[in-house]
């Protein structure tokens, strides 16, 4: 019996690659995956390469497997152990899997939830390196992503007040002795700055609680909630 991805594929696939590269091919995999599992909001299938000994051992690339990662995220996963999610992918693959014609080398299956807590630690990790590279000697950053839907009801109440659905709000503090004679609103400037295009697309919606201080400052605040607690401590 034709392997029904497969088959198709190996209408459509150039040379060198494997039948998965097909559109017609991935399309069908997709409408396997999402008859199986209802509520998908995110599906990536990508074809990952063969080591150099196992491709050197192959002549005609249609001829092998393919390898391929795979990211589902759906809401029908919510209150699932990681490996029930996967089975679900590989009961909608079974086919494909057990004659050979593909292998998962890598399979995500994430609830929306845990998606956009992972590209929101993505974009974090980003902007953090951005300002390590344009503030010097940065004693201490933290960037905390405060996203509420505040952009979401500023785009589509036609106020205009979001350019962006999706723009971030991000809590900023940096304490960097390049601070040092400048003053606050400078120092605010500075940060706004190296995010102007992300603020100008409506990519970031706002930056609320923007602190920037010097070591000096930060370790007197530092002192001065350790005092607080302390009081609080002997009530």
């Amino acid at each position: 019996r034709p392997r029904p991805a497969e088959a198709d594929g190996a209408r459509c696939a150039p040379a060198r690659t494997s039948w998965a590269a097909c559109p017609t091919a991935q399309r069908l995999l997709r409408a396997q995956i999402q008859a199986a599992i209802p509520n998908i909001e995110r599906l990536v299938i990508e074809e990952r390469p063969f080591d150099a000994e196992d491709a050197a051992d192959v002549v005609d690339p249609l001829a092998r497997g393919a390898r391929l990662s795979l990211e589902v995220v759906s809401r029908s996963f919510e209150g699932l152990r990681p490996l029930d999610r996967q089975r679900l992918v590989h009961a909608a693959l079974q086919a494909e899997l057990a004659s050979g014609a593909m292998a998962l080398s890598e399979l995500k299956t994430l609830t929306p939830a845990q998606f956009c807590a992972r590209e929101s630690r993505r974009r974090i990790s980003r902007f953090e390196q951005r300002l390590r590279a344009a503030v010097p000697e940065i004693e201490h950053l933290e960037i905390v992503d405060l996203t509420d839907g505040h952009a979401i009801a500023g785009f589509f109440d036609g106020s205009r007040r979001s350019l962006d659905p999706n723009g971030l709000e991000l809590k900023i503090t940096v304490v960097s002795a390049a601070f040092e004679g400048m003053t606050p609103l400078a120092r605010q400037q500075w940060i706004q700055d190296e995010f102007d295009p992300e603020i100008r697309s409506g990519a970031i919606h706002a930056l609320p609680h923007l602190k920037t201080w010097t070591p000096a400052q930060w370790r007197a605040k530092a002192g001065s909630q350790d005092k607080n607690a302390l009081g609080c401590a002997k009530l």
